[in-house]
Order: structure tokens, then sequence, then C-alpha cells
């Protein structure tokens, strides 16, 4: 009885259905309306020859549920997409979580897809968290069009969301855990049976009992490669299907070509079989899989634990009565009522009310904090015993916490350099082994041992998989960041990561870097009599209520009343000026009021250029500056201080900490320069700094470390920012970077010196296939687990 075959697929035609399509003058049939709807776009988008050129039959298509279609639609309207994705200009930033992504390959492919979008701007996938980073053009080419994409090819797409990931993450575990026991448990029973037919070829087995025990492996492995070990095929058919090559395509060689020839072997009772062999590799490879699964999830710990605390809903105070609304659609000025045990729904100032709030997620800080009216509330922050009303400064999308998860989000989704290199490099060694293993094939067939050719090529195929060259590099660099986000620092750019084991030269900020950023006034001179005391501080604490730098904190407790001021100019580095009066007010440096300096000041007033008080301030250390600095002169780092404070306040910090070089009164681009001159001459130079006017040294410098410190995050351009008031951590950071570094290191020297020992060895016959399943799972393991280390404390 003749079986109709689907036109797609070719897969059987179920009895009964009625799916056709006239091609070529001929009626064709298909399985189902997934295959028959594929076909009719191929066709209807001019590429029928697809279908008269192609050598092998089509992956099945699965249609989306319509309650799937329903919920992709959602995704397109305005409130929802606003809700899980960000504006950047005329462009919209997504995270996009994607199941089924195995290794680099996937990503190239991904991105390849997504790529043939005009409106798509940027796409990085990462491989290694299985998130997508998207930019494009909302208004042009909606979301559901771009996950329906990535679903014709295989791959299922959603916004990443907390909840969805975890359910994912659980789903998936599940899927690991049921292939790793369908083919471990599989694995001893065929090992056994292997067993009897190995001791059976010295001690005498009837042809009978060999074949009844063959027979029964057969049927044992079937499960094997039918579930266990299809993840590997459907990635390396992908792979090749995009022309290109991932470290699952000699891994499904490996295991349906010993399948295949233990099955011939078994049916035709001739020659050997290897189906422990298959159970087996199948198995080491799923175990290997499920720990560098377990790896990308622990990398993705950090980032969850603050998604967890990302409120969903509010309590909106309006025309006096509380409505109750969701976080996310909170607009700056809005009052919201936050009742005890709540958690703050986004940054503002505490309008009424007293409480101690817990933001030790934020801060690192777990002692509870007294909040009172005019005191500052972050999004995320838990609210302990006291009735809080607060008036909203910014939206969830823009707070402290928001920017936090969006910075990692993004650090997750690049690629450094490294991982690119590694990358390149194992697809470049899966086409030489590819090469290598028909070159053997044919040695052996033609020259040396045609009955031995089949398995010698085996052994070369599983000896010298590349899966631990795969993982070497992005297991280590999930790892690192994940450990490193753990302690309180964010690396936002992951290239960072290949520099910072480099770094000879470290220069510092001092204003709110080395010193607490907290000033206090020391002494004020006035020169002439234009104002009194009072008066003067007053207009100073006006200009600087326009100003973000931390010495104007210094004067707001001496604003009394409001002054006309108008033409405000803010000049980074240097003061601020405005028009009182009908004249021009100056405050800032001595260079910016064009007046003389004064030993000891810091801030000088000037009013038409003529010079009416100086004023001294003050700024303590911060505590762990002196035992940081020693650490790092320890470590053989050169040590330099850059300033934009002209007092004398900078030469007693270098003589009380022992800076190697110190440059004071340094205007932005000043400092720009001298780095600039230190990167010149060769050396690897880090940039520390609060990032509020140190934004043009940052991109001079190889790397850049910002302190969070209340600014805000989204104008901050550093490299890494450090999320905790703790400047020890830039210690721990060069540390990590170096011990990761080296960890790398280890992975590729030993997944490449593994290989050039063992090819000669699996060429020349010397390696069984089983021994060669063994080695490579060996050797994957190894490098995961090396890997794994960087995440412990």
């Amino acid at each position: 009885m003749s079986v109709t075959r689907c036109f797609h697929c070719h897969e059987s035609v179920p009895e009964g259905t009625d799916f056709t399509l006239i091609f070529d003058d001929i009626a064709r049939d298909f399985c189902c309306p997934g295959c028959l709807a594929v076909a009719q776009t191929i066709i209807d988008s001019n590429l029928a020859d697809y279908y008269r050129f192609r050598t092998e039959p089509a992956a099945k298509a699965i249609p989306l549920p319509d309650a799937i279609k329903n919920e992709l639609e959602h995704y397109d309207s305005a409130d929802v997409l606003a809700d899980i994705s960000q504006l950047h200009g005329d462009l919209t930033e997504i995270e996009l979580s994607i199941e089924g992504i195995s290794c680099a390959a996937c990503a190239w492919l991904i991105e390849k897809q997504l790529r043939q979008f005009s409106e798509v701007a940027k796409v990085n996938v990462n491989s290694t968290t299985q998130r997508c980073y998207l930019l494009w053009q909302a208004d042009s080419l909606p979301l559901s069009h771009i996950i329906t994409a990535l679903q014709n090819i295989g791959y299922k797409a959603s916004p990443f969301i907390a909840d969805a990931e975890e359910q994912s993450f659980k789903q998936e575990l599940n899927l690991y855990l049921k292939r790793l026991a369908v083919s471990g448990i599989i694995s001893m029973q065929v090992m056994t049976i292997a067993f009897g037919l190995y001791f059976g070829d010295y001690t005498g087995i009837e042809q009978s009992h060999q074949g009844y025990l063959r027979w029964i492996s057969l049927l044992l492995t079937i499960p094997v490669v039918a579930y266990a070990a299809v993840p590997f095929l459907h990635s390396a058919w992908r792979s090749v299907k995009s022309r290109q090559l991932n470290m699952d395509v000699p891994v499904s060689l490996a295991i349906y070509y010993t399948f295949g020839a233990s099955a011939y072997a078994t049916i035709f009772n001739t020659g050997e079989v290897y189906f422990e062999s298959v159970c087996m590799f199948t198995f080491l490879l799923q175990l290997g899989k499920f720990f560098e699964y377990r790896a990308r999830a622990k990398a993705r710990d950090a980032t969850s634990n603050l998604l967890k605390i990302m409120p969903i809903s509010a309590t909106l105070m309006v025309a006096g009565e509380p409505s109750i609304v969701s976080a996310k659609r909170l607009n700056p000025n809005d009052i919201i009522l936050v009742r005890p045990g709540e958690t703050i729904a986004a940054d503002g100032q505490v309008v009424s009310g007293n409480s101690t709030v817990d933001e030790s997620m934020l801060t690192g800080e777990y002692r509870a904090i007294d909040k009172s009216c005019h005191d500052t509330v972050l999004a995320g922050s838990l609210n302990h015993n006291g009735l809080l009303q607060v008036k909203v400064s910014s939206g969830l999308a823009s707070s402290r916490l928001g920017q936090i998860i969006a910075l990692q989000y993004r650090t997750f989704s690049q690629k450094p350099a490294l991982l690119q290199k590694t990358d390149k490099l194992a697809q470049n060694f899966i086409e030489k082994l590819l090469i290598i293993a028909v070159l053997t094939f044919v040695l052996w067939y033609f020259w040396l041992d045609a009955d031995r050719a089949f398995w010698v090529t085996l052994s070369v195929l599983v000896a010298t998989c590349p899966c631990a060259l795969s993982l070497a590099a992005p297991t280590a660099v999930t790892c690192v960041l994940a450990q490193l986000n753990r302690q309180g620092i964010l690396v936002k750019n992951s290239e960072a990561l290949d520099a910072l084991p480099e770094i000879t030269h470290i220069v510092f900020d001092k204003t709110g870097t080395l010193t607490q950023g907290q000033f206090s006034l020391n002494q004020v001179n006035l020169i002439d009599d234009s104002y009194s005391r009072e008066q003067l501080l007053n207009l100073i604490a006006n200009l600087e209520l326009n100003s973000e730098h931390p010495i104007g904190k210094a004067f707001a407790e001496h604003y009394v009343q409001p002054l006309n001021l108008t033409d405000i100019n803010i000049t980074v580095g240097g003061g601020i000026s405005a028009i009182y009066q009908q004249q021009q007010i100056k405050v800032g440096s001595a260079k910016f009021c064009n007046v003389d300096i004064y030993s000891d000041a810091m801030v000088y007033v000037s009013i038409e250029q003529r010079l009416i008080a100086s004023i001294s301030l003050q700024d303590a250390l911060r505590p762990e500056i002196p035992a940081l600095l020693k650490q790092l002169k320890a470590d053989n780092y050169q040590l330099i201080m850059l300033t934009g404070d002209s007092s004398s306040q900078a030469e007693q910090l270098q003589q009380q900490l022992g800076f190697d070089l110190m440059f004071k009164g340094c205007s932005p681009e000043q400092k720009v320069s001298e780095i600039q001159n230190l990167v010149t001459q060769g050396h690897k130079v880090m940039m520390l700094g609060d990032g509020v006017n140190d934004s043009p040294a940052f991109h001079a410098a190889h790397v850049s470390v910002a302190l969070e410190s209340g600014t805000d995050l989204s104008k901050n351009q550093a490299d890494v920012v450090l999320l905790k008031p703790d400047l020890s951590l830039l210690s721990t950071l060069l540390t990590g970077s170096t011990i990761a570094k080296r960890r790398i290191k280890q992975n590729l020297a030993w997944a490449v010196g593994y290989n050039f020992i063992i090819i000669p060895l699996a060429v020349a016959g010397f390696v069984s296939p089983y021994i060669a399943v063994l080695g490579m799972s060996f050797s994957s393991l190894l490098v995961v687990s090396n890997s794994l280390r960087l995440l412990k404390k």
C-alpha cells in the first residue's frame, strides 16, 4: 500500500485530510495546513525554485494556535508595547527571550533572519543567556511580525518578563531532565547487554543469542535517537540550511552515523554494533548541555532578582481619592500612596508621612533607612512601617531600578571580541574536522583497512567534537558577569573584560570619587559689600537649583527665597551663570569667573567679571580609599589624580594617599588631554569618576568606571558602574577580570591541546568509539566546571 507524502516535509499525509495546492500544473498534497501555508507563501514570493532544486525535505511547519496569534497581536498595541519596551528617538528597544538556541550559530541565524527587515536597526543575540536585544522601527514593523518570523525558522520568542522567563526555565529544565533520564537509563541497559556481547566474543556465544541481544539493543536505542538526541539533529539541520556549521553537525553525524551502521549490522547479522556508544555519547552530551544550561540560569539570577522587585501596580491619588493603576503608567508629579509592606512603585520624594525603607537590593545597604518629608525614595525599595505619600520624579522605566535592569540586559546581550574570536575558531575547526574525517575514511578504506574505515572515521568525529572549544569562552564570560553583578558591579560594556587585565594606570577624579561628594561650607570670603553673606548664599542656592553637581548641594540649605534668574547656562567643568537684575552672575572655578585664584577657595562668585566672593568647602575622604589605594599600589598600578579643584586640598590628598601624579584645576578637555597622553605612551588606562563631568575622559580611557552615586544612569557613559557606594569594589573588578581571563585561557588551552593530541591518535586508529565518547564528554564537562568556579564567592 503506497503512502502519500507531504510535498513540503515528506511526512505521511493522514487519511481523510484534503490539503492540496496546484504547483507546476500538478496537485500537490500536504500533511497539514501549516505546510500548505508555508508552501503557499514560498510560491507566492516567487521562490518556487526552492521546490524544484532542493535535495532534502523541509522541516514540518507547525502553525501558530489562534490563542498565540491573538497574544502576538496584543504586542502591537501601543500601550502594551510601551510597557515591554523603551523608546530611543524614533526607534524601539526590546529584550526578547528565545527558546531553542543551542550554540553561537543559532544566534547568527536569528540575527541574519531579523536583519532582512529594513526596519531593524540593531540586533544582538547572546547564545549564552538565550536573549535577543532588538532596536527597530515599531511603527513600520509590528513586533508580532518579528516573533512570527522567528517562529518560521524554528525559534519561539517572547518579550522577556520575569514570570514568563522562570516558567520557560522550568519547562526547559524538565525537558533536559527527561532527555537525561531517557538516555541515562537506557545507556545502563544497553551497556549491560554490550558487556554480554563483548565477553561472548571471547567465551563463545551462540549466533541466535548474539542476534537476540543485538535486536534488544537496537530497540532500546531507538528512544535515544528518536527523542533524547533529536535537539542535536534539529540544530544541525538549521545550521546546514543556513550554510553554517555548528558543533551539532559532527555530533549528529556521529550519533546517527553510528546508529545507522549498527542497525544495518543487526538487521543483516554482519559486522560490529556500537549501540552503547550511541547511548553513552548522547547521555554525556546531554549532561554537558545540562550543566551549561544551569550555568546560564545562574548567570540570569542577578537580573531576575531585580525583576522580581519591579513593582507592578501603584496607588495613585486622584482628587484626594486612591486609585489602583499600573506602575508603568505613573508620570512625574503624580502623587502615590505607599502603605506599610508595599513596594515603592517609582522614584520620587516623600511629601508626607514617616517610615523606614529597605533599599538593600539597589544600594547594598541592609540597614533600614529613615524616610520623612523631602527625602528621596527609590522604585523597588520596600516600605516598612509607615504610611507615605510620594511625589513621582520619574517613571518606572527611567527610575534607577529600571535603568539598572536595562543596562544588565544590554550587558548580557553583548558579544565581546573574545567570544567572536572563539566562535570563529570553533566554526573553522568544524570545517577542518569534517575534512579530516573524510580524508581519514578515504585513507583507511582504500589503503589501510576497509573494514575499520567506518569505525576509525567515527572515532575522529566523536573524539574531536568541538563542544569544549565552543563552550570555553561563553560560559566563563557569562559566569564572571553574573558574579560581578552579584557583588554590585555592573559591567555595561563586556568588551571591558578584555581590557581590564591589561590596565597599568588608574586615573581618579577627586570630587565625589575619592571624596564623598557631600560638601559643606568651610569659609565665605566677601570681597566687596554688594551682598551680605545671607543674600549671596541665597543667590548661589537659586543658581545651583539648576545643577546636578555635588558642589551645588552644599548651598541647598541656604535657600531662603526664590529669585528671578534668566539666561541660565551651565558650563561642564566650569560653573553656572545667569542674568540677575540685568547683571551677569557667575559661580564656579576661578578660570570660569575670569578672576585670580585664592589659595584655599573652590568656588568663586563674580558679577560682570568682578570678583565679589570666594568660598572654600570641605569634603570628607571616603573611608575605604586609603586601603584601596594601598592595595592597588601593591599590585603595581600607577595611580593618578585628575581634578577640577584648584584648591590646596588636591596637594593634601596627594601627600596623604601617595598618588604617583596629580593634576589639579583641570577642565574636562584637559582631563581628556592627560589621558590621551598616557594612551599615546602605550599605557593601558582606566578612568574612575562620578559620571557628572567625566564623560569626555571616559571615552579617552581604555576602560571607564563610574560610581552610581544617585546620578542618572542613562547619562552615564562608563563601561562599568559600581552599584554600591563602596570603591573597594574596584579591586574586586580588577581581580575578577584577571581570574576570568585566566579561566578562558585555561579552557581554550585544554580544548585546543586535547584536540591536537587526540586527532593524530584517532586518525591512526588508536582510539575506539567508546573511548572517544568518554574523552569528548570529559573535555566538555571540564571546561564548563572550570567556568562555574567563577560563580563561587
